[in-house]
């Protein structure tokens, strides 16, 4: 079996489990929530970086088409013509170059591009998309990548050629880098169309633009290639012509969709945001990227949880000194009951608990110190009923042996006179067959008739002397049962109070356990007295059955008296008879020869009559030793109650109660 807990451990080691428990519930809580708080400010200043780059990407496209609606105003397809293209072309790059718009085109309604501000030769173009707005009547505006075959009649496409790079979660889509992505605005002139183009592919100023304003990072892709970026690879270079990650192509680019969440980009995790870029179909040509990096929040999310885990800790220590003290605060008056159930354990019931502490253990010192008063109360009663129960069988062990000494004396009486009578039996015999010889022996029977009439009163006196002894005995008899009756009503006593102490021990066993191991040495207490009380139980129980066998002997004697008193009678009525009887024949004597028939007659009378004697002295003399042996009984029985008592006694006397 293992070691037992002690209280003291069990509460500190509850107090700091809750603690813990609710200290790391409560930095579980609180370092989500910063978490979350993170996450919300980094989403917040994602919208914030994508609200900025829309913004500036709307201010590209509206002073695009404004100045092409401005210098729309003031150019007609004659203007292109020679000898004015020249002054035209320079008019044109200049207010290009005010408005960041890559190049100026003047196109006819046949498709044929007369003058652009790089300097091309006129060309007919086969952009399908440049030739439908040479047909517009109102200033249009929208994305467009402009085919490799424009780029190279109007001599970009070496400049603006571009391989895509494969990246760790992106996959290279074939053409997606060919042309060139580009903010496309056409204003009607008369004759034809001018065009302001935009170039966007290679071009970083948008992106750093954006990034001066909000910081982070910031890219234009050509459908899923990265154009224009801030982004920068391991080496530091902008990661130009790197593709997106697959998982934005196919919520971006193929659906549609915003995408924002955690995205890898490159080489490393950004909290993203990307926004796609249609043309006037409402198809994707590409996507406008902001992100956050990431780290600066994770590292802020980390000093955190170091910075609270520092400060649970320390209240974890501070609740565990807490802890420490409160337990002995709560254990000492505890300890206190333990010790003084201790010394009541080993049978000092003089000790007292001082009444202190809080409330419960008050309430528990309290019911100690009434338990051992009650203790002592108890025990004092049951040591006076022990002595009153040891004079008792002091005086039911005299009044028994002198009963047995007085049956003793009886019983030798008795065989004396039935020795007496089986004599004068024989005698009467001999009479009979001498009643031949009366004449001849006339002067023999009259001595022979006083010697009978002297043994006929010793007889008679032994007979008084029995019949007084048979009421004496009688008379013990009924004060032997009295004074088992009163047994008998303290016998009742003991077992009551026995009752009442198995109560006690129950109550201060229910209070024992309630005190848990506190009050261990309480509850050997209320276990040792409950066995001292089952012992009083026992006791008075083979008591009970002793005066019961007492009374039973007591109404043996009496009844048994009652016959020898009968009987007494009978012998002293045989006695006098016997004595009548003997006088007769003095008296008689000298007319013996003429009244032998009778003397034969009344000889064979006083046969009958004495072996009737005989029989009824052989049947006292019985009831007699019955009687004996039943005091004798009565006397060891009267003994043994005295041996329990002084058991009893001495089981009291590891008691301290003064």
């Amino acid at each position: 079996m293992g070691t037992v807990m002690s209280l003291r451990a069990r509460l500190i080691i509850g107090f700091v489990a809750i603690t813990a428990l609710a200290l790391a519930a409560a930095a579980a809580f609180g370092v989500l929530r910063f978490d979350d708080l993170m996450k919300e400010q980094a989403q917040s200043a994602l919208a914030t970086n994508m609200s900025v780059a829309s913004s500036l990407l709307d201010d590209a496209t509206r002073n695009t088409s404004a100045a092409v609606a401005d210098t729309a105003a003031d150019v007609s397809l004659s203007d292109a013509d020679e000898p004015t293209r020249l002054a035209l072309t320079n008019d044109l790059a200049r207010r290009a170059q005010l408005a960041g718009i890559t190049y100026f085109a003047v196109v006819a309604t046949t498709g044929e591009v007369r003058a652009t501000t790089l300097g091309t030769p006129v060309y007919e173009t086969s952009w399908e998309q440049l030739r439908g707005w040479t047909g517009v009547t109102a200033p249009v505006t929208e994305f467009a990548i402009l085919p490799v075959a424009e780029l190279e009649s109007i001599g970009l496409a070496n400049r603006l050629r571009l391989t895509p790079k494969e990246t760790p979660k992106g996959t290279i889509v074939p053409g997606e880098a060919e042309g060139a992505l580009a903010i496309v605005s056409a204003a009607p002139i008369d004759g034809g169309v001018l065009v302001g183009i935009r170039i966007l592919k290679l071009q970083n100023e948008l992106v750093d633009s954006v990034v001066a304003k909000v910081g982070g990072v910031s890219t234009v892709f050509q459908n899923g290639v990265r154009v224009s970026t801030t982004v920068k690879n391991d080496n530091g270079d902008r990661a130009i012509g790197t593709v997106v990650s697959d998982q934005v192509r196919g919520t971006t680019l193929q659906s549609g969709t915003p995408f924002n969440g955690e995205a890898f980009v490159v080489n490393r995790k950004y909290l993203t945001s990307y926004a796609p870029l249609k043309d006037a179909g409402g198809n994707v040509l590409g996507m406008l990227f902001v992100g956050v990096d990431d780290a600066p929040y994770a590292n802020t999310t980390r000093s955190f949880i170091i910075t609270f885990g520092a400060l649970i800790l320390g209240a974890l220590l501070v609740s565990i000194a807490g802890a420490f003290n409160i337990s002995k605060s709560l254990t000492a008056p505890l300890a206190s009951v333990g010790d003084a159930a201790s010394r009541v354990a080993t049978g000092d019931l003089t000790v007292q608990v001082p009444e202190t502490g809080y409330r419960d253990i008050r309430a528990l010192s309290r019911s100690f110190n009434t338990m051992t008063s009650g203790l002592k109360a108890i025990i004092g009663q049951v040591d006076t009923t022990v002595n009153q129960l040891r004079a008792v069988a002091a005086e039911i062990s005299a009044a028994s042996r002198a009963s047995a000494e007085q049956a003793t004396y009886q019983a030798s009486s008795v065989a004396e006179t039935t020795a007496t009578l089986e004599q004068l039996t024989r005698s009467f015999q001999a009479v009979s067959d001498g009643a031949t010889r009366v004449l001849q022996v006339a002067e023999d029977a009259l001595e022979s008739a006083q010697t009978g009439a002297a043994t006929v009163d010793k007889a008679h006196t032994a007979m008084d002397e029995l019949a007084t002894g048979a009421e004496g005995m009688a008379d013990a008899a009924a004060a032997m049962y009295e004074v088992s009756d009163s047994i008998t009503d303290m016998t009742s006593i003991i077992t009551g109070i026995a009752e009442q102490t198995k109560i006690l021990a129950l109550n201060a066993a229910i209070e024992a356990a309630r005190a848990g191991a506190a009050g261990k040495g309480f509850a050997v207490v209320s276990s040792e007295i409950r066995t001292l009380a089952d012992s009083v139980a026992v006791s008075a129980a083979r008591i009970v059955e002793m005066v019961s066998a007492i009374q039973d002997a007591a109404a043996k004697l009496q009844k048994q008296a009652a016959q020898q008193s009968d009987l007494s009678t009978t012998t002293v009525q045989f006695s006098d008879e016997s004595r009548r009887t003997f006088e007769m024949i003095v008296q008689q004597m000298t007319d013996t020869a003429m009244a032998a028939r009778e003397i034969a007659e009344a000889t064979v009378q006083q046969t009958r009559a004495s072996g009737q004697l005989v029989e009824a002295m052989h049947q006292v003399s019985s009831s007699t030793r019955e009687s004996a042996a039943a005091t004798k009984q009565l006397a060891s029985s009267a003994e043994s109650v005295k041996g329990e008592a002084e058991a009893l006694a001495r089981g009291f006397t590891r008691f301290k109660t003064r």
